[in-house]
């Protein structure tokens, strides 16, 4: 009977400890290894359940922390919204800290790329460079 009991309490141990560990990055903006052609405005993320944000780093390429005035959020929500600086054509890293309601706490991290946003020709530009 003691045996059964044991069983009993360490599946539910487990079970309940993977359950809550899904608690995770469901979707974000820009994507992750999504290449942007111009500095994106805001950075968003979405989380599958409830979390307290309580770390949010952004670095550049070269490994630099960019600066974007986040604060550790004391409410719990789903879905976060920050707005960025202007950001120079360059590889960033986006690492992330949330607490469950739980107090468990998981991080992840994701890349994004912005590229030099490539002019756009009208026709008006056409027009003034043609040699009729």
């Amino acid at each position: 009977m003691k045996f059964i009991k044991t069983i009993v309490i360490s599946a539910t141990m487990i079970f309940s400890s993977t359950a809550l560990a899904h608690s995770g990055l469901v979707n974000s903006s820009p994507a992750k290894n999504e290449m942007v052609q111009d500095s994106p405005q805001g950075l968003a993320l979405t989380f599958s359940s409830p979390v307290r944000l309580v770390k949010l780093i952004l670095k550049d390429g070269g490994g630099n922390n960019i600066k974007f005035g986040f604060k550790p959020k004391m409410q719990s929500s789903n879905q976060f919204s920050l707005d960025l600086p202007q950001l120079t054509p360059s590889s960033y890293s986006v690492s992330w800290m949330i607490m469950g309601e739980d107090a468990h706490k998981m991080k992840g991290q994701f890349n994004f790329m912005v590229h030099k946003a490539m002019e756009k020709v009208t026709a008006h530009d056409h027009a003034s460079h043609s040699h009729d």
